[in-house]
């Protein structure tokens, strides 16, 4: 079952797409079309609710702040109705000309993905919408391209998946945790109240959540970091750190979703 919800708040309209063979879906994605411009494209599992509501828009470019399929599986079909430039960082350039593999829970979540072999063009330096200047920043970290946009005017972020919330419990593997810091350190340099986040939008507030998870990431690295000290190795870390694994849910997820991962992560600084 494909879910689609739709508001507005100021000049963005906030579209949330979900799909679940039965029930509520289990993970909603936002896209965000702000003026003529398109911020991400959701999942495969969602394409016809997603090209219903977006078939009578005007979209003349389309930015992506990352590669995850969930963020850019739509971005052909998109492109093609609306002959619209896709932006993209270089990196997600490359993987959506190439594909990418998909694992089986994410086939199952999100759908699969094609390949997108059309021209795509670097961020520019400030990206104009008729009413409105975005800034791109590069956020490295949750992914190598993750990259995020900045409506300094009126405090808006446009955050992909730099915020998702502030007590983060699973790292999906290869996941970085010290640039996910630095990119944390980085943005709340900028003046910003609402993020326009790709799972869980804050619409006020923005700034303080995202410096409250950066907080709870220098406490899980400091608490890591001492149980090592202390000769405890990554699984006894974890339950020192009163986190406990859901082995069946951790198969269900083909094993790319861990707390042990993220554990792992924080002790690498290197």
């Amino acid at each position: 079952m494909q879910y689609l919800k739709h508001q507005k708040f100021a000049d963005v309209e906030m579209f949330r797409f979900g799909y679940s063979p039965i029930g509520k879906p289990w993970l909603s994605v936002y896209c965000y079309l702000i003026d003529n411009v398109l911020i991400d494209t959701a999942q495969t599992n969602c394409q016809e609710k997603v090209l219903k509501a977006f078939q009578n828009k005007q979209i003349d470019k389309i930015l992506l702040t990352h590669w995850h399929e969930d963020h850019s599986a739509n971005t052909a079909k998109l492109a093609k109705l609306h002959n619209a430039q896709v932006y993209a960082h270089p990196f997600t350039q490359e993987k959506l000309r190439q594909g990418f593999e998909i694992l089986p829970y994410e086939k199952f979540l999100f759908g699969k993905i094609k390949p997108f072999r059309e021209k795509m063009s670097d961020f520019e330096a400030i990206i104009e919408t008729p009413n409105h200047k975005l800034l791109p920043i590069f956020t490295p970290g949750h992914a190598d391209d993750h990259t995020v946009f900045l409506e300094k005017e009126n405090g808006w972020l446009f955050s992909g998946d730099l915020y998702v919330g502030v007590k983060i419990r699973v790292f999906r593997k290869g996941e970085q945790f010290w640039p996910q810091v630095e990119a944390f350190r980085k943005i709340l340099t900028y003046d910003f109240d609402v993020l326009f986040c790709g799972h869980h939008p804050r619409l006020k507030d923005g700034k303080k959540m995202l410096a409250q998870k950066l907080q709870y990431f220098e406490d899980f690295a400091g608490k890591a970091q001492y149980f090592q000290q202390k000769g405890l190795n990554t699984k006894e870390i974890m339950k020192a750190m009163r986190f406990r694994e859901n082995s069946l849910l951790k198969l269900l997820l083909s094993n790319d979703v861990s707390i042990e991962y993220m554990i792992e992560a924080a002790l690498n600084k290197s």
